[in-house]
């Protein structure tokens, strides 16, 4: 039998050309580094998965921890510390205020409790942390949310940052997010991706069984939707 991480993740994308590294580095550089150097500073990746996203982190010089709820991904890297744990239930098995910045990216969506999920994050991040959260844009992607079976929770702009707001968060910003790194280094053609996104969907395959997809017109339908907020100084 296939495993979760097999079917959705089948591509090599560790290296430092790959799409989660050069997350990593926009993240760092648009969102934390805000504060100052992140050199030496805790982040937790909350559903790291297979686990790109920590070493994206680390090479950014950032401590990466993670914590998932498959054990899979628990044991997918021999470097990192991934703790396992319900996310949607349990309490987060890391002390208060321990990790300067906490980031989650496709995560949400596969949550029904994201109370939990929020308060949590919260209570493991230093006072003037920041957490970075990432989940599909329900407008954008409403005709293919459900084609991942594990999605049970869908988000607006509105009710993500009303999420996080009710549940502590402090300086909330949620935008709409573009996955091309193109368009993070030239704002500029976000236009051009306007009318991309008007083609038909059907445009967005390279075969019949929809297992490639051209990334230029996906992404430009498809928005992701990130969050910011940070935890009160005490």
């Amino acid at each position: 039998m296939s495993s979760y991480l097999k079917t959705i993740y089948f591509r090599d994308e560790y290296s430092e050309e790959a799409y989660p590294q050069l997350l990593c580095n926009h993240i760092v550089e648009e969102c934390l580094s805000k504060t100052g150097s992140v050199k030496g500073k805790k982040i937790l990746d909350i559903g790291s998965g297979k686990g790109n996203h920590l070493v994206g982190f680390s090479r950014k010089d950032l401590e990466s921890y993670g914590i998932d709820k498959r054990n899979e991904c628990v044991s997918v890297l021999d470097n990192f510390t991934i703790k396992e744990c319900d996310i949607e239930s349990e309490r987060f098995p890391y002390d208060d205020n321990w990790f300067d910045f906490v980031y989650s990216k496709s995560v949400l969506e596969h949550i029904r409790n994201a109370d939990n999920f929020l308060s949590e994050s919260l209570r493991v991040l230093k006072p003037g942390g920041i957490a970075v959260l990432m989940t599909p844009d329900w407008r954008s992607q409403c005709k293919f949310f459900w084609d991942d079976y594990t999605h049970v929770k869908a988000f607006t702009r509105k009710s993500l940052q009303d999420a996080m707001i009710i549940n502590g968060f402090e300086n909330v910003n949620c935008s709409y997010f573009l996955q091309l790194p193109i368009v993070w280094k030239h704002p500029w053609i976000k236009y051009l991706t306007m009318f991309i996104a008007l083609l038909p969907d059907s445009f967005k395959w390279k075969d019949k069984e929809e297992k490639e997809f051209r990334r230029l017109i996906r992404f430009s339908k498809e928005k992701m939707l990130l969050a910011v907020g940070s935890k009160a100084n005490e």
